[in-house]
Order: structure tokens, then sequence, then C-alpha cells
């Protein structure tokens, strides 16, 4: 995952396999392309811009305008209590 130190010195964002698109600006991109910041700052930012599957496609929702790849990346490991919240339901159960 890209450290806010990483964005501070200009260092891309990952890409999928495969993928050697430099991105669109926002006002390029068609329904259902990947929101995922790639570089740049304000109007002349870089998006993803990988097609996203009817199914995943949810904007409004964490990460459901980013293709597969960037909303795994975005997604967090969660908080100790988040992590530990199943063996604690076994318990209760």
């Amino acid at each position: 995952m890209r450290t806010v130190a990483d964005m501070l010195a200009g260092i891309d964002a990952p890409m999928p396999n495969g993928c050697n698109s430099l991105g669109r600006i926002l006002a390029d991109l068609d329904s259902h392309q990947c929101r995922f910041p790639l570089r740049g700052d304000g109007a002349a930012t870089r998006f993803c811009a990988v097609e996203v599957s009817e199914a995943d496609w949810l904007p409004g929702f964490a990460g459901r305008s980013y293709c597969t790849f960037h909303r795994r990346l975005s997604e967090g490991r969660g908080t100790e209590a988040e992590r530990a919240a199943p063996r604690v339901l076994e318990r209760l159960a």
C-alpha cells in the first residue's frame, strides 16, 4: 500500500497486473470505470479507469467505484477489536 510519504514524494499508486494505462482525468471517465486516484493533483488527478463490473459498481459505498484490484488494496485490516469480533461471537454463541 502506498504511504502518505510515497504520495508526497510523487510515487505513483500500484496498478493491476497487465494494465499499462496512464489513467484518465475525472471528466474523461465513462460510467463504470475505476475512480481510484493514481497520480496528479486537483483537476489534473488521473484515475485508474479500468472497467468495473455492473455487479461491483455501487458508488456511494466505500470502495465500490474501484476495480477489484484497487478495492482490495484500499481495504484495511481493521482495528484489533474488529479482527477479534469473530472470536468473541464464537464464545458468546
